[in-house]
């Protein structure tokens, strides 16, 4: 059986404690009668002084605090591409000047999305969860290789998964077309990307989840919120549907040992730049200028079709391995929560 110990009261209880101690020494080695009423007095202090409730106690239970930044993302995001739009020259609610977005409009939309999604955050974190946004996991200590891990798993799964999706002919490339200056824009659009979706589904969901329940369990259900909120994207399918699944999972599975989000901020970063602006594919269904142009051939369940990459069956085989490779990883390491993935 498990007992729960308020460490906070613990702590004080001790203090308390070694104060008795100090003044019952101070009593029997002094021995001045002139000093037994402010003993006294010190005694009566430290045994009736009020021991402070934990400070950290979250106002509210985990799934309101879940459902309640949901929607104030969801609320503000919105609010924040309206006036996103009036400063780009587009008029809210003109979906078709909305599908034509150039990357640095995209870009700048994605900016008023980033500080939407920041405030909402660090008001549920700093005032209801009572705990600070760098408990979310932004420590760079020693996460510098996790960083280069979340470039190679992309690099790994999407190339050596395209490779092998052009061996079996389910997909070309052709018209190379290098744009430096788009690469640049595009690479910054995945920065706030990641940064936008890893602080709310990892650094916020996740973690709390953890607190309540299993974190297997919390894994799931985070991935599963995550891929409910792609579920609009264009062409999406049951297979693509169930990969970013996977891809939540993918992207929470070291979190749930180093509670660290570095790796999955790499991760989603490169996940995407690579799929997209470099290689060509749709991005969860969303078209990006590229370096190259992909065409897909036959089967859509192998080649992905217009949902791209994460459309693909073969991308389901790569990220359960991956999935499978880090948390064997993680539970063959302790401690788990100062280690790197790359250690």
């Amino acid at each position: 059986m498990l007992i729960k110990i308020d460490v906070f009261k613990l702590v004080n209880i001790i203090l308390y404690i070694k104060k008795l101690i100090d003044f019952i020494e101070q009593y029997v080695n002094g021995g001045c009668a002139q000093n037994d009423l402010n003993l006294n007095n010190k005694l009566l202090i430290a045994m009736t002084e009020k021991i402070p409730d934990k400070v950290n106690k979250p106002l509210l239970p985990v799934w309101a605090r879940i459902v309640l930044i949901i929607v104030a993302c969801v609320f503000l995001g919105g609010f924040s591409q309206f006036f996103g739009m009036l400063i780009i020259g587009i008029k809210p609610g003109d979906m078709g000047a909305i599908a034509q977005m150039s990357v640095p409009q995209q870009l700048v939309m994605q900016l008023f999305i980033f500080i939407a999604f920041f405030i909402s955050v660090y008001i549920f974190r700093r005032f209801i969860d009572r705990r600070s946004i760098n408990s979310m996991g932004f420590s760079l200590n020693r996460r510098v290789k996790d960083i280069m891990a979340g470039l190679i798993f992309p690099v790994v799964i999407i190339g050596g998964g395209s490779l092998l999706l052009y061996k079996l002919g389910y997909i070309n490339f052709s018209n190379i077309n290098v744009d430096v200056n788009n690469l640049l824009l595009n690479f910054c659009l995945f920065i706030l990307v990641a940064l936008n979706e890893e602080i709310l589904f990892r650094g916020y969901i996740l973690n709390n989840l953890m607190t309540s329940i299993n974190k297997y369990w919390a894994l799931f259900i985070s991935a599963l919120i995550f891929a409910v909120f792609h579920g609009l994207n264009n062409s999406i399918s049951w297979l693509g549907f169930s990969n970013i699944v996977l891809a939540g999972i993918l992207l929470g599975a070291a979190y749930i040992y180093t509670k660290n989000l570095w790796f999955a901020i790499s991760f989603h970063l490169f996940w995407n730049f690579l799929q997209g602006p470099v290689l060509g594919y749709q991005v969860s269904g969303n078209k990006i200028e590229s370096l190259t142009k992909i065409k897909t051939i036959g089967d859509k369940m192998f080649s992905g079709g217009e949902f791209g990459f994460e459309g693909s069956i073969i991308c389901t085989v790569l990220s359960v391995v991956a999935i499978l490779l880090i948390m064997w990883y993680y539970r063959k390491i302790k401690p788990v929560s100062t280690v790197s993935l790359c250690d």
